[in-house]
């Protein structure tokens, strides 16, 4: 799995999604952002892989506008999925002053996401029996 280098804030931004499979532009609902990406909530998710342009605004001076792949979908089929079902879109094309932009505006948001431990294929669970 890819690292990843920007903190991701939770935030309820329009974002319009550009697809090859959608016959126009998409307005939906971006609830992770960082500068170098995010997880857009949609149940018509596009193929990992694809490419997709996302438009979005962070304020009334800053808008955006970003070629991205799609790195990975979330149908929430499993119990202990949490949030909607969506994909994540990894911004290709930012300007370092557009990721400076996008930093700053997201220091004013909700704290970040919650990161996922990454643990060793070496690790083994030891479960204790009870008496």
């Amino acid at each position: 799995m890819k690292q990843r280098f920007e903190t991701r804030r939770f935030v309820n931004y329009p974002m319009e999604v550009i697809s090859a499979h959608w016959d126009e532009p998409v307005i939906l609902e971006t609830t992770d952002l960082s500068p170098g990406g995010a997880y857009i909530n949609c149940s018509c998710l596009p193929e990992p892989g694809e490419y997709v342009v996302c438009t979005f605004s962070t304020d009334d001076r800053h808008h955006y506008e970003f070629f991205g792949q799609v790195v990975r979908t979330n149908l929430m089929r499993r119990t202990d999925d949490r949030g909607e079902a969506g994909f994540g879109v990894e911004f290709m094309d930012t300007k370092p002053m557009e990721r400076l932009q996008i930093r700053e505006r997201l220091r004013n948001s909700e704290p970040p996401l919650p990161v996922m431990r990454k643990v060793s294929k070496d690790t083994q669970v030891i479960v204790k029996k009870s008496n």
